[in-house]
């Protein structure tokens, strides 16, 4: 029971740093590049991202959920958050998560409440890891190597082009650190050496976009099931837990990011409530 809830809470802390085209098939290459601009001038955007994980713990099953509904402007950047997190047959009451972030002369300003009330702090968008939709998708974007056209699908009501490819290189790392697991896992002993291996192990991240025939990106979904089980197993070998006995197995069935978009250049303005304003850095 103590293991399963050290890796509960690790995959949790893993995953919360760590989330359309004509019916004609377009030439990939084209689509991409529409995307790409398309996607660099809307204003504004909703998003919904899920993020589900199935893992097999000893004799354990462990499911969780976490599902985040986002509200972005772009420049200058203001955004609101509400997250939650669910364990499937957990007693426990679910972790929810509210945040407003609004840009002000270059400076982030960043007020979140885990339910012990509001804090604010100050930073940059690196912090914002999976909810910062924008930039991943224009980065997502430009990243993609092997992208294969597998034709039309539905967002929805929206007619799309799924297109399907591997993220590599410099965007996967970011992931990687954007995670947050890099800080205890090198503390532990992971050198650069082990990280690289990490990375070569893995050998990329699957990615599907979803490009409406406006060339919006109206889904997109990461793969992280492979990355999340090698670095599960690297950083519980540096904890000194050994997972090849049967009670310490550990298998990372299925853990992906979903994040499906709308309302592009059409959101509501929303004001950033006083007391959260007034909350002390």
């Amino acid at each position: 029971m103590k293991h399963r809830l050290q890796y509960s809470l690790f995959a949790f802390t893993l995953l919360l740093s760590l989330s359309g085209c004509s019916s004609k098939q377009q030439n990939t290459g084209a689509l991409i590049e529409t995307a790409q601009t398309k996607m660099s001038q809307i204003t504004s955007l909703q998003a919904k991202m899920n993020m589900d994980v199935n893992m097999t713990m000893g004799t354990e099953k462990v499911a969780t959920t976490t599902t985040a509904d986002i509200t972005a402007f772009i420049k200058p950047l203001k955004m609101k958050v509400e997250a939650a997190s669910h364990m499937e047959g957990s007693t426990a009451k679910d972790t929810i998560m509210e945040m407003y972030l609004q840009e002000n002369n270059g400076t982030l300003d960043l007020y979140t409440n885990t339910g012990t009330g509001w804090l604010h702090t100050q930073g940059d968008k690196e912090k914002l890891g999976q909810f910062e939709v924008y930039d991943n998708m224009l980065s997502y974007l430009s990243a993609i190597e092997n992208p294969v056209n597998k034709g039309s699908e539905k967002v929805g009501s929206v007619s799309t082009q799924r297109v399907e490819g591997i993220l590599k290189g410099e965007v996967m790392k970011k992931i990687v650190e954007e995670s947050g697991i890099l800080s205890s896992a090198t503390s532990m002993g992971l050198s650069k050496e082990d990280l690289q291996k990490i990375y070569d192990e893995t050998g990329g991240l699957p990615i599907t976009l979803w490009i409406g025939e406006d060339g919006l990106v109206y889904q997109y979904k990461t793969d992280i099931s492979k990355l999340m089980q090698v670095i599960m197993e690297k950083t519980l070998a540096l904890m000194g837990i050994d997972n090849t006995k049967n009670e310490n197995s550990l298998s990372v069935e299925g853990a992906t990011i979903t994040m499906t978009c709308s309302e592009f250049n059409s959101v509501k303005e929303f004001d950033i409530p006083k007391e959260v304003l007034d909350t002390k850095k």
